[in-house]
């Protein structure tokens, strides 16, 4: 199956897209801290889905009036808030819902320390991204090491280069040093990585 080529509308589109699911995510704990008010000042859930969007930021107003949308068409709290995406907190957000629907308790409360939770998580993949930011620095400097020493060879000694080019040897070299640095920048990437 041939790839098919991505137009700059396209590029555009998919890099609003990703923004604004970022955006959605930071902005989770407020809207639930947001419909939780709602909540507890006396509106059923159906109807403090659809008041919060008047008071969140957006995409999470945009998403709120799709998710009101979609219970005035039938849907369930639980499956109109689908709308906010396939993130994690937002499949426990769906969790909290459907199960207290099904069995009752404090909503209020419920949705007040997932808030909370949400804040303290952010809070901490912050703190991790800032403690691994060295170790994805040198993961790029890894990766870019061969490439520098290869064109500081060609500035500093065209003769050299030449002879790395005309042998296999150097071109083992050149492709044996790739693979390690490769591999060196997926090693770093992977110790580095934050778990979501």
């Amino acid at each position: 199956m041939p790839l098919r080529r991505l137009s700059p509308v396209d590029v555009r589109r998919r890099i609003a897209a990703g923004r604004a699911a970022r955006l959605r995510r930071a902005q989770l704990p407020v809207v639930v801290s947001v419909i939780a008010a709602y909540v507890r000042a006396g509106r059923s859930l159906r109807q403090a889905v659809a008041d919060a969007a008047g008071d969140v930021p957006e995409p999470s107003a945009a998403a709120l009036r799709d998710a009101a949308a979609r219970i005035a068409l039938g849907a369930t709290p639980d499956e109109a808030l689908a709308a906010f995406g396939a993130d994690p907190d937002v499949a426990h957000l769906r969790a909290v819902v459907e199960m207290q629907a099904r069995t009752g308790g404090d909503l209020v409360l419920l949705l007040e320390r997932m808030a909370d939770v949400m804040r303290s998580r952010e809070e901490l993949r912050r703190a991790a991204s800032v403690a691994t930011a060295q170790a994805r620095a040198t993961g790029r400097m890894v990766t870019g090491m061969p490439a520098f020493g290869v064109g500081a060879l060609w500035l500093l000694d065209r003769p050299g280069f030449g002879l790395v080019l005309g042998s296999p040897l150097g071109w083992a070299a050149l492709l044996g040093s790739a693979v390690l640095a490769a591999a060196g920048h997926l090693l770093i990437r992977r110790i580095a990585a934050i778990e979501a």
